[in-house]
């Protein structure tokens, strides 16, 4: 009999990443057989951890039509999900997104609760029941609602946040700054990291029928890689969007140092679209907006200005 899948998103953030290996753990201790698997390539905040602390990684999915009862986690769109995946053997959603696809999973129990951080749910699972996860599971949980919360200065963030990162980090002990250093690592985008990066944390949504894409990027020094490399980022974009025949395209890149979002579309529509949504100026395909924003939070504005 095959065991259960534990997998998420295509190439994984941070929090896909984590709650796929912390809730296999936790599976596992409740005599569940279960397997972490992933596909894709995950995030450099992924790789970052990994190497940081020496972990051993999850293997990848080679045949998921193999397996019958699949856990998603992170996860609760057919956008972003292995192709092959068939939705009736997903027996368990666990995603923190208001937007979603979670009624096509119609074999599915699902858990979609709006926290920060889709990490915070599986840590309470543990918590619940008493039971202390293993050191790779910990640190990952921990990390990826760091992430998740952009250090718990997103507005997405809630007391059960910061609570599971405090429970966590009591077992873990681990320093104030690796935040910070999380931050710097994935703030690289020299050469063809910047291309790579849009193309992997990029996601589209079908809105009322309007496809809508959005590339998101979480940095220190927005200002000065848009300056740098705007024309690089413009070519991009309209690329995506040709390819994916989309209706709307943008990028939004949250600078971590300064507290600001700076969105970038090379669409004039977009821009129109966007601009009264979040209250924004378009001068030269780019405008900025005070205070620190997430595409979580983005996409069910747009669904109902889309309405």
């Amino acid at each position: 009999m095959k065991p259960i899948l534990v997998t998420g998103y295509t190439n994984p953030d941070l929090d896909g990443f984590a709650g796929v290996i912390a809730y296999t753990e936790f599976l596992n201790t409740k005599k569940n057989k279960a397997v972490s698997k992933i596909s894709g390539q995950p995030h450099t905040e992924v790789k970052y951890i990994m190497a940081r602390f020496d972990l051993s990684y999850p293997a990848k999915i080679k045949n998921i039509i193999s397996y019958d009862k699949i856990v998603l986690v992170d996860s609760s769109s057919l956008n972003g999900l292995d192709k092959k995946l068939n939705p009736k053997n997903v027996i368990e959603i666990i995603d923190h997104r208001k937007v979603n696809d979670a009624p096509l999973f119609l074999n599915a129990k699902r858990q979609i609760e709006l926290v920060g951080s889709a990490a915070t749910l599986i840590a309470e699972k543990f918590r619940k029941e008493n039971i202390t996860p293993a050191k790779r599971s910990a640190i990952l949980l921990y990390a990826a609602i760091i992430s998740n919360t952009l250090n718990f200065q997103a507005k997405v963030t809630t007391k059960r946040d910061r609570a599971a990162a405090r429970w966590l980090n009591a077992k873990l002990n681990l320093s104030d700054s690796l935040a910070k250093d999380m931050f710097k690592a994935k703030s690289d985008l020299c050469g063809g990291k910047l291309e790579k990066r849009i193309t992997n944390d990029f996601a589209w949504f079908n809105l009322n029928n309007k496809k809508v894409g959005i590339a998101q990027i979480e940095m220190v020094g927005a200002k000065e890689l848009v300056k740098q490399r705007k024309k690089e980022i413009l070519q991009k974009l309209n690329t995506l969007k040709k390819d994916l025949k989309l209706d709307f395209i943008f990028l939004s890149i949250i600078d971590l140092g300064a507290g600001f979002n700076l969105f970038i579309t090379p669409d004039k529509n977009t821009q129109d679209l966007i601009s009264p949504i979040l209250n924004l100026k378009f001068k030269n395909n780019e405008a900025v907006r005070p205070e620190l924003i997430m595409r979580k939070e983005i996409v069910p504005w747009l669904k109902k200005k889309l309405k």
